[in-house]
């Protein structure tokens, strides 16, 4: 991926991740503050119903004391025959006090034997005996001027609606005034629905819903009743998969709860247009600084792209490249800094050339100096022929191995040979080394035909036969014995130099391994270290010498060599070689 598109990609994630995050938190925000104050509305309703039923109470409260005070009451109740202009300034009376409250349904007088004195309806008698009793018990367990009872049907009129009665007394005598629960919350009600779909409605202590603004409440109802229990005044819940908030409000003087429960969707039916209109926002700003993001990325990854392209155009040798730039920047640094470093790169290249063609000269001109080595091939021969005539054999045979090694030393610059030459150029070592040790020493050579045609490192056999000459064999009175063996074997080949000389001991042969495995030139061994250190710098850790010893018996030296890498190696070694004339 291209650093422009890194970048742009980079700054579009980083955009989408901000624009999201904004925008969430945006619409949380404005949400959660509309809903608070909606929340602080509805407990504001809540407050002022509460409000007009202490109103509507302390008229029934004032309606009862006005009964209890009245002296037309008092003189009827005291009298047990009344006449009938006595019982028609009771009825108007009466009449013109309950006019004044419109939910009043009815006001009955009565003793606790179920007596009635007087009925605003007109009834002369008890109908609902259980309802008696619950009167009697609230006028006998009366704390105060009076008291509310739970919902239930009337007292004396037949087949009428439930009511809800306010109970005092008056001496011995039973006070209720029943009144239509409907039309008591509806009065209030009505005008207090701040929500669309919002529910409001009206609980005595036992629970009985006495009036709602609502014809129907869901089944909730339980579940908002059970939450209020706990003491809480407004919280939120989910009923159905939906949320929904409630708020309550409890009325010292009746004993009631006022219940205000709505949809949260109902709550903030803007929601939906709020979230449109911050998510198009945020779309808009993200397009636009996606668009910025666009130029900048190419303005910033322009000049990199020229710069790249003269970096290209330098790897393929063109060293008069320049990148043009006017910008101070950073960027417009690394382009002054890449001018100059190409400016200064031809320079030195210059020198260079200059300096390699003058020192060619040199060299030649050493060369012409130097004593030509056909010279001192000439000479060994016109020896060689003199000891000949003069029948010396075993020295005649010792110079022309003298002149095969001076010759395979010195011809050519291949670093890698075939093995069979290499062998022998080793049988020219051995045949001095046996005319100088006469009858001690003899030699076995056993080589594989497939071996003798693998490429090996010019000159890794002598180091290791003139170590088994010099520590073991010279070293041992008797005659000593040199074998060496070649195997190809899996693409590896194997190659063995073993003497039946002195061997070495565990401590010495120890000493002896970590020297030729060294980095460090200590002054010993350094044949057989130049050649395990010149295998593993051509083939590897894998490859090279492996040494084994015993005691008074004698020690193996074993070379291995990748046969493929080598032939790959010759191969480059020839490629240098020509590049090199």
């Amino acid at each position: 991926m291209t650093l422009r598109k890194k970048l742009m990609l980079s700054f579009l994630i980083l955009v989408l991740l901000m624009g999201s995050m904004i925008g969430y938190f945006s619409y949380q925000n404005a949400k959660n503050l509309v809903l608070e104050n909606k929340e602080q509305e509805m407990a504001d309703t809540i407050n002022r119903i509460d409000i007009s039923i202490n109103s509507q109470v302390q008229q029934i409260n004032r309606l009862a004391e006005n009964v209890k005070s009245s002296q037309i009451v008092r003189a009827y109740l005291k009298k047990e025959i009344h006449t009938q202009e006595e019982t028609e300034e009771l009825n108007d009376w009466m009449e013109g006090l309950l006019n004044l409250i419109s939910s009043c349904s009815d006001l009955i007088l009565m003793n606790e034997d179920g007596t009635v004195y007087y009925s605003y309806s007109g009834c002369q008698e008890v109908n609902d005996k259980r309802r008696m009793e619950v009167y009697e018990n609230a006028a006998s367990n009366l704390v105060g001027d009076g008291t509310w009872t739970e919902k239930g049907s009337s007292l004396c009129q037949k087949n009428a609606e439930e009511v809800v009665t306010f109970v005092s007394s008056i001496d011995k005598v039973i006070l209720a005034i029943e009144l239509n629960p409907e039309t008591f919350g509806l009065l209030m009600l009505n005008n207090y629905s701040t929500f669309q779909n919002q529910y409001t409605y009206l609980v005595d202590c036992a629970g009985n819903v006495l009036c709602s603004n609502k014809t129907n409440i869901y089944d909730w109802g339980d579940v908002v009743t059970k939450g209020m229990e706990k003491g809480v005044r407004r919280y939120e819940f989910n009923w159905d998969n939906k949320g929904y908030f409630a708020c309550r409000q409890y009325n010292g003087l009746t004993g009631w709860e006022t219940y205000s429960v709505v949809s949260t969707d109902d709550f903030f039916p803007q929601a939906k247009r709020l979230r449109e209109a911050i998510m198009s926002l945020v779309l808009l700003a993200m397009l636009a600084a996606g668009v910025g993001i666009f130029v900048l990325s190419y303005t910033f990854t322009r000049p990199i792209g020229r710069l790249k392209n003269a970096m290209k155009q330098v790897e393929a040798g063109d060293f008069e490249i320049q990148v043009e730039s006017k910008a101070h920047d950073e960027i417009g640094m690394l382009i002054q800094s890449f001018n100059y470093m190409v400016s200064r790169l031809r320079q030195l290249i210059m020198e260079v050339y200059q300096q390699k063609l003058a020192q060619k000269n040199a060299e030649l001109t050493a060369l012409q100096a130097q004593i030509n080595p056909h010279f001192l091939y000439n000479t060994l021969d016109s020896i060689n022929w003199m000891l000949i005539e003069k029948g010396e054999w075993e020295i005649s045979d010792v110079v022309v191995s003298l002149g095969d090694i001076l010759k395979y030393s010195l011809h050519g610059e291949e670093m890698f040979v075939l093995f069979e030459e290499e062998l022998k150029y080793i049988e020219s070592y051995l045949c001095i080394q046996k005319n100088r040790l006469e009858d001690r020493l003899t030699v076995q050579i056993e080589i594989d035909e497939e071996a003798k045609l693998c490429f090996v490192p010019k000159l890794i056999l002598q180091p290791i036969v003139e170590n088994a000459i010099l520590h073991g064999i010279e070293k041992k009175k008797e005659m000593g014995r040199i074998q060496i063996h070649a195997i190809v074997r899996e693409g590896t080949l194997e190659i063995r130099v073993t003497d039946d000389g002195i061997g070495m001991q565990p401590d010495r042969l120890m000493r002896f391994r970590e020297s030729i495995m060294s980095d460090e030139i200590n002054g010993k061994h350094i044949g057989m270290r130049n050649v395990h250190r010149r295998i593993q710098l051509h083939f590897g850790e894998a490859y090279g010498l492996k040494i084994d010893s015993e005691w008074q018996k004698g020690t193996t030296v074993t070379i291995l060599l990748p046969v493929e890498e080598v032939d790959q190696a010759k191969e480059v070694t020839e490629d240098e070689n020509r590049n090199c004339r």
